[in-house]
């Protein structure tokens, strides 16, 4: 039997199926645009995110609307359970964690540069191997950055700004 939720959704002439981390974009900047912070229960902000005019995609809409939100780097958990809210924080966290990802790295690469004809083979392919991890998580911590700017419309100084359907940022 269909949810209230899934009910209205199947109604709703929807703007497109979103899922994945389009869902957790779409989502959070509707919440940020409409409440900031504030914590809200998350069937109030599948509600929301339908009412807006978007299906979810998944066999059980509100399952994975639930499940995308929380993989968010900008949700958190709220004081009650079901409960969640945005945090502008984690924009900073992320970008703590990115300075710090690339000055391992630079260090690394130095690392790989000073080496010579004398050094051990093992010791070369395991920088090399940390190395390709750092680019690897670097790659992960930008992507989410990406997603923080776009639900908290900020450009790369932090500014308010616009930012179209893929995350670039245009004149407001």
């Amino acid at each position: 039997m269909p949810t209230t939720a899934t009910a209205v959704q199947a109604r709703q002439p929807a703007k497109g199926a979103i899922k994945g981390r389009e869902l957790r974009r779409v989502a959070g900047r509707l919440l940020w645009d409409a409440q900031r912070d504030r914590e809200i229960h998350y069937r109030e902000w599948f509600e929301r995110v339908i009412a807006a005019g978007y299906a979810v995609g998944g066999k059980d809409p509100v399952a994975s609307f639930l499940t995308n939100i929380r993989d968010s780097p900008a949700v958190q958990r709220g004081s009650l359970p079901g409960r969640y809210r945005l945090d502008p924080n984690s924009l900073e966290m992320i970008a703590q964690q990115i300075a710090e990802t690339q000055a391992e790295l630079a260090d690394v690469e130095n690392s790989i540069e000073r080496t010579d004809a004398n050094t051990e083979q093992r010791l070369i392919g395991a920088l090399h191997a940390h190395r390709d991890e750092l680019k690897q998580s670097l790659k992960g911590l930008e992507a989410k950055m990406t997603e923080l700017r776009y639900v908290f419309a900020v450009n790369a100084t932090g500014s308010d700004g616009e930012l179209d359907t893929d995350g670039a940022l245009r004149a407001a």
